[in-house]
């Protein structure tokens, strides 16, 4: 009979994946993991088998948690308003630290791009995702009348995907909050997305 886990997985994988965030996945070594984890080598591989499948489910956490502010707040603001509610959420109303690492997903794709591809590909299918689920609320808004149109509601979500992908690289220089407010400013304003 298997012997239960002696710590909380939860836990484990949410500190797993604070640590893979702040310092990426090449840059996390095993004991490093562990002693975040707080736990000992055998339970990390009854559990997570690999440091790559551990990688795999904290990029799935982060990706899925992200996703979630996006359809939680399409549900309540005008689309116009929603890139800003998403911006605000995770770069100015976090801490300092928080900001700073950037995006989880945005990291990987940077780091892996040309060293894992499956990694890299989760990453962007991960975004993917998030970009889909803001064309689906412009869609909707220009539906109903509340958007322009004269951009289409994918090459919105698009720009607006690129305009996150830039505030995360920006993130990670230390720009001030003021700063990022700024730049989230002029861009939403350049698309008509300013409310």
């Amino acid at each position: 009979m298997a012997r239960p886990a002696e710590f909380d997985r939860t836990q484990a994988l949410e500190a797993a994946m604070k640590l893979f965030w702040a310092r990426g996945y090449t840059a996390t070594s095993l004991p490093d993991l562990l002693a975040a984890m707080g736990i000992a080598r055998s339970s990390f591989y009854a559990s997570f088998k690999t440091k790559r499948g551990l990688f795999v489910e904290c990029l799935e956490l982060f990706g899925d948690r992200t996703l979630d502010i996006v359809d939680r707040d399409a549900g309540k603001i005008p689309a116009a308003a929603l890139p800003r509610a998403f911006f605000e959420a995770t770069l100015l109303h976090v801490s300092r630290r928080k900001a700073k690492r950037g995006c989880m997903m945005v990291n990987t794709v940077l780091e892996l791009a040309d060293v894992d591809h499956e990694l890299n590909q989760l990453a962007t299918l991960k975004l993917e995702a998030i970009e889909n689920a803001f064309a689906l609320a412009f869609e909707r808004a220009q539906q109903e009348g509340q958007l322009d149109t004269r951009r289409s509601a994918q090459e919105l979500a698009s720009i607006v995907m690129t305009i996150n992908f830039g505030l995360r690289v920006q993130s990670r220089q230390m720009r001030s909050p003021e700063q990022i407010r700024t730049i989230i400013d002029n861009s939403l304003s350049m698309l008509g997305l300013a409310a």
